[in-house]
Order: structure tokens, then sequence, then C-alpha cells
């Protein structure tokens, strides 16, 4: 008794999805238009899919009911309930209903008693399982992108472009396909796929369906799909991303504006900026003049014209010069601007040329 209550609470400290997952019905015999409800335990986390199936399910989902299927999510804990809506399945009982992961994975079934459905024999159920569809998808993808409102983080458009072919030897009609969109790997999105019609053996037909990633589209998006009512499972996917470029664009333009913008001519220097030395030899102002040029100052603003400094003694060391002593004698006396354009740190020596005629004479 000790060990069995041991290993009742070690049961209970595995995981659901370890314990095995479970199907229950609240009825074991329906007729077609009746619900059923159906009871899901220990199953892992996603979607699933819920049909009644004949033929006990043994060709997947060739032998069921898909228009009349139902689909749930499953939690974290493992549990779920549906209600599935009982039709006649395209071939006769055993029927059982069978619940699958949408994502692929073992089915699980549980038989139940359809009324007004006719039961297979054994010759019946093989002549059954020879007829089985075969479908394939040979190309999918996914079209569209560029500059639109996903830049911005609103939403995104895409299709859905995918080619069905009929590999059988049966021309195959309105054979369901579901679709669905969201994040991969378990997109939960429902999308209408348009009906398939007739493939002929051999043939294909290629279909394409709208896509809208609702916004803010940001990421990495599946598109699955899967061809139902086949012997065996096909199943599709196809894989797009979208990110609001335009945010990190604009940021690194407002970043970069001020290198972009035309740059402004540096202001020339005020006067005391860099200076040339010039030495002239002057022999009518009795010595050598010894001069420091400099920079020009800054243009005056319009309709205001520039000031100019009073010349100062020579010696003093400030770029303007007087002649030497000429026995006080006033008239004798000149004074000459040099003007120069500002070089760089240099010395330089010149000589004036002579006076001539330019003094003032005697009064009269």
């Amino acid at each position: 008794m000790q060990v069995k209550s041991v290993l009742v609470a070690a049961l209970a400290l595995l995981p659901v999805s370890a314990q095995g997952a479970t199907v229950e019905l609240d009825r074991q015999e329906v007729a077609p238009g009746q619900t059923v409800a159906v009871r899901l335990a220990g199953w892992p986390s996603g979607n699933v899919a819920i049909e009644l199936c004949g033929n006990e399910g043994r060709r997947g989902t060739a032998d069921c009911a898909v228009a009349s299927s139902a689909t749930t999510f499953v939690g974290a804990q493992g549990s779920a309930t549906a209600l599935l809506t009982v039709a006649k399945p395209p071939v006769g009982c055993p029927c059982v209903v069978s619940v699958r992961p949408v994502g692929g994975g073992q089915a699980r079934t549980v038989p139940i008693t359809v009324k007004g459905v006719r039961t297979l024999d054994e010759a019946q159920r093989a002549e059954a399982d020879a007829a089985v569809p075969s479908l394939t998808v040979t190309s999918v993808r996914l079209e569209g992108g560029g500059p639109s409102g996903a830049w911005f983080g609103g939403s995104a458009e895409r299709t859905l472009v995918y080619t069905v072919q009929n590999d059988g030897d049966l021309p195959v009609t309105d054979a369901p396909v579901s679709l669905a969109v969201g994040r991969a790997p378990d997109p939960t999105g429902i999308l209408t796929a348009p009906a398939i019609g007739t493939i002929e053996p051999g043939a294909s037909k290629t279909f394409r369906v709208p896509v809208k990633l609702n916004g803010p589209a940001f990421g990495a998006y599946q598109v699955r799909g899967e061809v139902e009512g086949q012997a065996r499972d096909v199943v599709f996917t196809a894989e797009t991303s979208s990110y609001p470029w335009a945010w990190p664009l604009l940021l690194l333009l407002l970043v970069a504006a001020p290198g972009l913008r035309r740059r402004v001519p540096a202001a020339k220097p005020a006067p005391g900026g860099t200076a040339t030395a010039v030495t002239v030899a002057c022999p009518h102002c009795g010595g050598d003049l010894h001069l420091r040029l400099t920079d020009p100052a800054p243009a005056a603003p319009t309709g205001t014209a520039p000031e100019e400094a009073d010349p100062a003694p020579a010696g003093t060391g400030d770029g303007s010069w007087a002649p030497a002593d000429t026995g006080g004698d006033p008239a004798a006396t000149r004074t000459d601007k040099v003007v120069a354009t500002a070089r760089p740190e240099t010395a330089t020596t010149a000589v004036l040329p002579p006076f001539g005629g330019d003094r003032p004479g005697p009064a009269a």
C-alpha cells in the first residue's frame, strides 16, 4: 500500500506531457449535426485539430470530415476542451474522433458511433485504402516587402504563392487547405484559403493568397499550410520578416545632419595674429625701418567703415613706424604707410627708392 502511494506521488510530479496525451468524449453515440464535447489532457502546448473520421482514420485526413473539424489551443497546463460538430465522414465507419497537433505529430483517436453511417467490411476497407488522393505542394513562397507603413512600425503585407500538383491516378476535387500565419514555429492567425477545385492527374494549380502581418510588424513570421484529406500529411511553410527600418534611418540622418550642412568659411584672424617681420632700408629716413605686419582685421558690418589705428612712434613694436631725426625741420618729415598682405612668419628686407621733388618749398 505504501509503495502504491509512492508511485502515485511520483506520477503527480511528472510533467503533464510525460504522462501521455488523452482524449475523452462526453458521449459515445451521436447523429450528424449534433455536437460532442472533447476534453484533452496531457497534451503539449500548441494548436490541435479535432476531426470525425471514418475507416478508423487509417488514411489520415483522407478519411475525415475536414470541413467540420474544430481547432483549439492547449495551454501550458496541457488541457483544453472543444466542441466538435458531427458530420458524415467521406468513408464509412468504424468511426473515430481524431485529435492531432497542427504543427505535426502523432494523432490520438477514440471510437465513436455515428448514426446513419454504414460500416465498411474488410473488402470495402481495403478498397478505400487503395483509393488514396495524392496531392503535393511543389513550390511555395512569400512575395512583397519594400518601403511601406511597416517601415514605421505599421502592418506589413505579403502574398503567399503556392502550387498544388496531383501525383495520383484519380482526379481530386476541393481538397481542404488550411492556412495560418504568425510567429514561428506555431502560427495561430487563420488565413482563408481558396478552394482548389478539381485537379486532374498530373495537373497542377497555382494559388495566390493575400497575407497581412498586423502592426507593429517586427521580427520573423511564418505562414504554415496543410493540404488535408491525403494519405499522408502535406505540410508547407514559408517565412518572411518585417522591421521598422525608417526609425533607425531617421536617427542616422539626425546624427549625421551637422556634418552634411554647408561649411561656413572661417573668419580671418583679428589684428595681433600671425605676424610678418619686414625690414625696409630707407636712405632718406635716417636708418632702417623695422615693421611687423599682421593679418587684416575682419570685414566690418555692411554700412560701417573699418576703424584704423593711429600710427605709433617707431620702436614701439606695434607695426607702425616714423622717420628718424631730421634736425628738427618739420618740413623734412615724411610718413609713408606700407601696405602688405599677411604671409607666414618670414623676415624680409627691402630698399625704398630716393625721394625727389615732393618736399614743400619755402613760404612766399
